[in-house]
């Protein structure tokens, strides 16, 4: 099993010390990956997202520099928001400057209202991330660049840098999202699966689906990445929460899950401070992880 943190970079956590540190921390204390959220803008008097959120990409770069061996990424980049041919420079340039530790977790968007912000009609969301990412592919994977889609053409055009030597041509899409679209999209045109909140049942059904869909187009099944959130959205049929409890519970949901096909589980600790924070993943390390 892997282990990776998303790191809360939204308020008091948003300041470069505390995003240094808290990558300091995550990287020495053995974890293998570091994920950051997305959020442009957000309704006012949002209990649920923090108003003060550092950009991701911004934060990727920074993150580049502070760190030598933990895998980057996003979790997840809400592909419609933006202009495709600038994410695919901009994760492309990220990508060779941590020597090819990048990984995009990439979804379609939920909130309503940071659409219409953006411009963004909230109904074309699912078929522009599609198109969307079918260009990232397009540009990262080709040397002289052609698309013609429904949003997005171009005829003879050249993006440098591609991904990082080391990749052999592209950066991994790691697809966000529990729904049959988002299980779909991940075995169509990514890389690998990133669900969110799920028990051990719920993912062992869902990643045995993932893999037909990848069989069904004729492409391998990527890694599975689990982010658990308490207190999130998707929650257990009846019983306890997974990952509640002491080291044992927690130990025990983690042999579960990876008896139900996770590859890699990604923690989002709640914690008032980077001191805090710290506390707990060390606590992971020493009590949890030898345990599995």
């Amino acid at each position: 099993m892997r282990y990776g943190v998303a790191i809360p970079q939204a308020n008091q956590f948003a300041a470069p010390a505390a995003l240094r540190a808290m990558a300091h921390a995550v990287e020495d204390l053995g974890f293998d990956s570091l994920w950051v959220s997305d959020h442009i803008v957000v309704p006012e008097g949002s209990s649920y997202i923090p108003e003060l959120m550092d950009e991701p990409l911004a934060v990727l770069a920074f993150l580049a520099a502070e760190t030598s061996h933990l895998t980057l990424g996003t979790s997840v980049l809400i592909v419609p928001y933006r202009d495709p041919v600038f994410v695919a420079k901009f994760l492309a340039t990220v990508d060779v400057l941590c020597e090819g530790r990048l990984v995009a977790g990439v979804g379609a968007g939920w909130l309503e209202q940071e659409f219409e912000a953006l411009g963004v009609p909230f109904a074309e969301r699912g078929p522009r991330t599609d198109e969307y990412l079918r260009v990232y592919r397009n540009l990262w994977e080709t040397e002289t660049s052609s698309f013609a889609g429904r949003w997005k053409s171009y005829t003879a055009m050249r993006l440098f840098p591609k991904a990082a030597p080391t990749r052999r041509g592209t950066i991994p899409l790691w697809v966000g999202g529990n729904g049959p679209a988002s299980v779909r999209r991940a075995a169509e045109l990514g890389d690998g699966w990133h669900p969110i909140n799920l028990a051990p049942a719920q993912l062992a059904a869902l990643a045995a689906e993932y893999r037909e869909k990848c069989a069904a187009y004729g492409r391998q099944p990527g890694p599975v990445c689990l982010r658990h959130m308490p207190g999130g959205r998707t929650r257990p049929a009846g019983g306890v929460v997974p990952l509640s409890g002491g080291p044992d519970d927690w130990a025990a949901d983690i042999r579960a899950y990876a008896g139900a096909g996770l590859d890699e589980l990604m923690l989002s600790l709640p914690a008032r401070s980077v001191t805090d924070l710290v506390r707990e993943l060390r606590r992971f390390m020493r009590e949890v992880a030898p345990r599995v």
